[in-house]
């Protein structure tokens, strides 16, 4: 059985509950890698995501790509994001069970790709710099259960602790001026998930790899949200738990 993790980027927005609701109909869990400034400004949903027995993960504060901040920025991104996610777990009364983190834009805090490890002497130090940062602050790596995409495993075994994916539902090209890969519609999303370039990222076909999923807490495509989670449980997608509750 094809197994995923998924992950929900981004938000709280202004429909995250009727997301979580949506999730909740069908079984699963999520983490929501969500930012310190929506948190902020909707705690009540942030809350309520808590209580319904999602996970909440660190997004950073603002967004920002972290390739473009000083190293003391990129601290305090995730430490004051670390913070508000100790307070809202404490008023939902709920123990935080783990601590994640996700790079905004999947951006360590250097201009290579994604799954890059051929890193210069600069780069690795300032990569370096910043996954001590989150080690420091109780982030570490996550036991993924049988991921087996090669440039998945190359960045695994770096030893880094943050979150990266393995497929993207790219339904947050929609809304963009100069949609990415000419994705425009709900049926090219879901036409995108019938493609099989497993070492591109595109790899939901291969049966021989799980997953990390990411898809996102937009406003702008809230009514795409049940029919991306509805197409992958149709593809015969197990969503694995992150954490026991």
């Amino acid at each position: 059985m094809k197994e995923a993790y998924l992950t929900i980027d981004d938000g709280p927005s202004v429909d995250r509950i009727k997301k979580v609701e949506i999730l909740k109909k069908y079984g699963i869990q999520a983490v929501w890698f969500s930012m310190g400034i929506d948190m902020e400004a909707n705690a009540d949903a942030a809350i309520r995501t808590i209580l319904a027995g999602q996970v909440i993960g660190n997004h950073s504060y603002t967004h920002p790509n972290f390739s473009e901040i000083s190293i003391a920025q990129c601290e305090e991104e995730i430490i004051r994001t670390d913070e508000l996610i100790d307070k809202l777990y404490r008023q939902a009364g709920v123990q935080r069970p783990i601590k994640l983190f996700r790079f905004p834009y999947g951006n360590k805090g250097v201009n290579t790709g994604f799954f890059d490890t051929s890193y210069s002497e600069s780069d690795r130090e300032r990569i370096e710099a910043i996954q001590k940062i989150l080690i420091q602050n109780g982030y570490g790596t996550y036991p993924f259960d049988n991921i087996n995409f090669e440039y998945f495993k190359r960045m695994q075994a770096t030893g880094q602790v943050d979150w990266l994916w393995t497929y993207d539902a790219m339904e947050w090209c929609v809304f963009q001026e100069d949609s990415p890969f000419g994705v425009r519609t709900i049926e090219d999303v879901l036409e995108m998930m019938d493609l099989d370039l497993p070492e591109r990222w595109m790899g939901l076909n291969d049966p021989s790899s799980n997953e990390i999923i990411v898809i996102h807490d937009h406003p702008q495509t809230t009514d795409m949200f049940e029919p991306i989670i509805k197409a992958f449980l149709d593809k015969g997608i197990h969503f694995k738990r992150i954490v026991e509750s």
